[in-house]
């Protein structure tokens, strides 16, 4: 297996330890196997998901949300899941299609998790360059809503809880999103491998099969 297909694989949300699984904001509610469809993908078992969403639910398709399209792509409380689902896969990002061939290139099944979906509105979000070792950097800031003021503050907390998550994983980089909500509390909203340009572009020019 290549370095970066085994980077992005070891950062799926059941593959990582139990304590970096416990720093996120929420976990998985439920998840579905799928495959390639032509420029997208589908279910393997659509009969799975086929019933009323029970709450509003944030999908992620490996590791990669629909953020780059623009929308969170919610699937929302009552509506139908398989159809939902279906409706989101033929439409991937660029980015979801880069990270899924590491799955199908390896043969591991590639899922998509429903996530509880939280309202963000009111929620700041940091991110980090975390390096085992190392002091996390700050790549970036989004200040929402109450949570805002209370950032420059917090930011030595952030900075460490970003350290102490990429302490837990193997020797690289991550990139660590962190949510700071209104009272203070630090939750893992995002955990991605800090792949060099080497590795990125060893992902462009891999075959999927």
């Amino acid at each position: 297996m290549r370095t970066a297909d085994a980077r992005l694989l070891a950062t799926e949300f059941d593959r990582l330890p139990a304590a970096v699984q416990r720093a996120f904001a929420t976990a998985p509610l439920l998840r579905a196997t799928v495959h390639a469809d032509g420029a997208g993908f589908a279910l393997d078992d659509p009969a799975a998901l086929d019933y009323p969403a029970p709450q509003a639910l944030l999908p992620r398709l490996a590791i990669k949300t629909w953020r780059d399209s623009g929308a969170l792509g919610t699937i929302y409380a009552g509506l139908n899941m398989a159809a939902a689902a279906a409706q989101l896969l033929a439409q991937p990002t660029a980015a979801q299609r880069r990270v899924a061939a590491a799955w199908l290139r390896n043969e591991v099944p590639l899922q998509l998790t429903l996530w509880p979906y939280q309202d963000y509105s009111e929620v700041s979000e940091v991110r980090f360059l975390a390096l085992p070792g190392r002091a996390a950097q700050r790549v970036s800031a989004c200040l929402r809503g109450a949570s805002g003021p209370r950032l420059g503050a917090l930011l030595p907390r952030l900075q460490q809880a970003a350290g102490s998550i990429a302490a837990q994983l193997p020797a690289q980089p991550y990139i660590v999103d962190l949510a700071l909500f209104a009272d203070g509390r630090i939750a893992l909203v995002d955990l991605n491998p800090g792949l060099t340009p080497r590795e990125l572009a060893e992902l462009d020019t891999l075959p999927v099969d």
